[in-house]
């Protein structure tokens, strides 16, 4: 079923995932930071739970699951325990530095700040808030000095001076490591406060409901003959895109009707 246009519709475009979709205006009743959720059990994947506006319960529908993604919470919980996962890393490679000093075993682990599994990650992310940007670039310098540590320990190592290398080991556990750490939880902080979701209070076929969505891109009228059909046989829930001349970009149209369902 494809949304019906007249010659200049105004349309609400949204952001999921990078991705834009628009939905029609006069079936959009209202935009509002997302709300507490109560779960419903034994629902489906998309089916986030329930919200109350207002004294209205409201089904809300997830977005990203509908479509097979990660949801928000589902995204940020993996990105707490990818966090969580580096954090320990860098504790156990000050530890077995610390165990080959005190045992006189060689130290295996790897000494490149750019090879570790934080380091890889660190130096592909390239995030979308330039509030994270400018707090991740607080990393690179404790993580720097903490790996070059190796050399100089090893160095100290060599000559005898075993206490000096200790001494060395722990100074930079309770500086670089102890920066990191805190590091790791601002981030872990921020990245909760910039994953703000919307829910968009639809109504269509004589239905009410939600959806969540990341971002409102814009409110703004599409001709008619910038709205292109996909002709995607299979049953889905966007059959037409729209041409966004001013943004120069394309965005999914939603048919709300095909959403609520279920």
């Amino acid at each position: 079923m494809a949304v019906q246009c007249s010659s200049r519709d105004v349309w609400v475009i949204l952001a999921i995932r990078k991705q834009e979709f628009a939905l029609p205006a006069m079936q959009v009743r209202e935009i509002l930071a997302m709300p507490d959720v109560t779960v419903v059990p034994m629902g489906r994947p998309e089916d986030r739970g329930v919200i109350n506006l207002r004294g209205q319960v409201i089904r809300l529908i997830d977005m990203r699951k509908l479509f097979g993604w990660q949801s928000v919470p589902e995204e940020l919980d993996a990105f707490y325990k990818l966090m969580g996962q580096r954090e320990e890393d860098h504790r156990n490679w000050l530890s077995e530095l610390e165990r080959s000093v005190t045992e006189g075993t060689e130290f295996r682990l790897g000494t490149d700040p750019r090879r570790c599994a934080f380091g890889q990650w660190y130096y592909s992310y390239r995030p979308e808030s330039a509030w994270v940007g400018a707090l991740l670039r607080k990393f690179e310098s404790p993580h720097n000095r903490i790996h070059t540590l190796a050399s100089a320990v090893h160095g100290l190592t060599r000559s005898g001076r075993r206490d000096e290398a200790q001494s060395l080991i722990d100074s930079k556990r309770n500086s670089e490591l102890k920066q990191m750490v805190a590091l790791f939880q601002e981030l872990k902080d921020l990245m909760r406060q910039t994953a703000k979701e919307l829910a968009v209070v639809i109504t269509a076929a004589q239905r009410t409901f939600a959806i969540s969505v990341d971002h409102a891109v814009a409110v703004e009228a599409i001709a008619a003959g910038m709205i292109k059909e996909l002709n995607i046989q299979e049953h889905g829930f966007v059959r037409q895109v729209a041409e966004r001349t001013a943004a120069k970009s394309l965005a999914l149209i939603l048919d709300p009707e095909l959403v609520g369902v279920g």
